[in-house]
């Protein structure tokens, strides 16, 4: 310990007890009092220096508080959100099953009703198939009126015709017996004339050919009768229609 320490501890002590101080003691201690203030102020200066570190460190630490608080709460929020969505797919998770069972259910009774119309289809081309069936033999039955009413027709033509032929053939037979008695009655004259004609034969030769007026030369005139005749109605199987039918 060197010799202006000791004289400094001396002199406090002396001062303590209440003892007189030199003037240089005095000065001394204002010196080292002096310097001791300036050691404390900056020791001050750096503790204030250091005080505004902390303290801007402690405005950070609380911005940064602050806004860990602020996401921690916003991470709370989300999280409780996140729990509520959770919630909200389990519900619409289950509604969707639930949906989908009915759905599959729904899609199993239209299969049913595809297959129950597969049949009904089948069944409605196997009655088209007897409908069309239905449909030709029905218009055969037509056909077969149609050629019925022909015949009918083509029958009464007939009967008529037969009447017309009969009558024809009733005038023909008094015709030919007329004829044959006129056949009959000019041979025995002539028959009568040859002998009494012999012996002026070479006066002159008689014509051969007979007179207009002679009963040989009248002919009956039967288009007349052929002319008001109508043809009779064609037949089925004689028209187009039944040959195209038939093939």
């Amino acid at each position: 310990m060197d010799a202006e320490t000791d004289e400094y501890i001396r002199e406090s002590i002396e001062n303590s007890l209440g003892l007189a101080i030199s003037a240089k003691n005095l000065r001394l201690k204002l010196l080292a009092s002096e310097d001791a203030r300036h050691r404390l102020q900056d020791r001050i200066f750096v503790l204030e220096e250091r005080l505004k570190d902390t303290e801007k460190r402690v405005e950070q630490h609380k911005a940064e508080a602050t806004m860990n608080a602020h996401g921690l709460r916003r991470c709370i929020e989300e999280k409780e959100m996140a729990a509520s969505g959770y919630d909200d797919l389990v519900k619409q998770y289950a509604k969707l099953e639930k949906e989908c069972s009915l759905y599959e259910r729904d899609l199993e009774r239209v299969m049913e009703s595809c297959d129950e119309l597969a049949k009904e289809n089948d069944e409605l081309r196997v009655r088209l198939q007897d409908n069309s069936s239905l449909a030709a033999l029905a218009a055969e039955v037509e056909s077969l009126k149609k050629d019925k009413e022909n015949m009918r027709i083509n029958l009464h033509r007939a009967e008529e015709e037969v009447k017309v032929l009969f009558e024809e053939n009733k005038l023909l037979d008094e015709e030919n017996k007329r004829l044959l008695r006129l056949l009959k009655r000019e041979r025995n004259h002539h028959g009568s004339d040859s002998k009494s004609s012999a012996g002026t034969s070479a006066k002159g030769k008689p014509k051969s050919g007979q007179s207009d007026s002679s009963p040989m030369g009248r002919v009956i005139d039967f288009n007349v009768a052929d002319s008001s005749r109508q043809p009779l109605s064609p037949l089925r199987q004689n028209s187009s229609d039944s040959r195209m039918h038939k093939k």
